[in-house]
């Protein structure tokens, strides 16, 4: 793995091929199964009942589901894709954020259309930072291969960017679940062209967050956006 710094402070992470590793395989574990009983209770209390749960077939570890809950809107159904399993075991949190960053976290999805490439890119993220030892966080992105190719019909939104929700209602999770004494908290995912990535890298995160609040960007996933850069 190679390590660079971008202009915006950002570190960067490149890995060979030969460096990507291989999901862990065993059966769960007496705390898995009361980590996974926890969630779903502190799952159904946030978002009633799950319009379904897309189960991992292989003895993962950490093994993940993902999980569909449906919500009404003015404009529609909403759906939240929610994974759970991720949280199973702590992040490899570097000792310069330890203590700020989350130590266990689930990733939440908002789309009006719950596609089955969905389910399976949210639960190879999920797995992403335990396979390879590493971490994922607020303002973290993770592009699509390399050079990155477009994700879920999309002509130019090609990498993943890590935020806080901005649903309030889900902003509530860490104080539903707490997992071995860590809160644990969602990662919302973002789909964004290389040019807005390329802007963060250059002026960081918060030049997202505002690029985001001036364009007034929807929670609920729009394959045919364009870029805002």
């Amino acid at each position: 793995m190679s390590e660079e710094k971008s202009p915006g402070g950002s570190t960067v992470r490149r890995y060979a091929q030969s460096e990507w590793a291989k999901p862990e395989i065993s059966p769960p574990d007496e705390a898995s199964i009361q980590f996974a009983q926890a969630r779903e209770k502190a799952y159904a209390a946030m978002f009633g009942e799950a319009r379904n749960v897309y189960h991992e077939v292989l003895p993962f570890h950490p093994h993940v589901d993902v999980y569909t809950f449906a919500r009404s809107s003015p404009q529609g159904t909403v759906f939240a894709l929610v994974t759970s399993g991720m949280s199973d075991l702590p992040l490899h949190l570097p000792p310069t954020v330890a203590k700020t960053a989350p130590r266990r976290v689930e990733l939440i999805f908002y789309c009006s259309d719950p596609k089955k490439e969905y389910l399976e890119t949210l639960r190879w993220v999920a797995r992403f930072p335990h396979d390879q030892k590493t971490w994922l966080s607020f303002g973290h992105t993770l592009p699509n291969g390399n050079p990155p190719a477009p994700f879920w019909g999309s002509q130019i939104l090609d990498t993943l960017l890590f935020m806080p929700t901005v649903v309030k209602r889900d902003q509530a999770l860490p104080n539903e679940l707490t997992l071995a004494g860590d809160p644990v908290q969602f990662l919302w995912v973002v789909p964004i062209s290389t040019a807005e990535c390329g802007l963060k890298l250059k002026k960081g995160f918060g030049s997202m967050l505002d690029l985001f609040e001036k364009h007034h960007h929807p929670h609920v996933f729009d394959p045919t956006r364009a870029s805002y850069v």
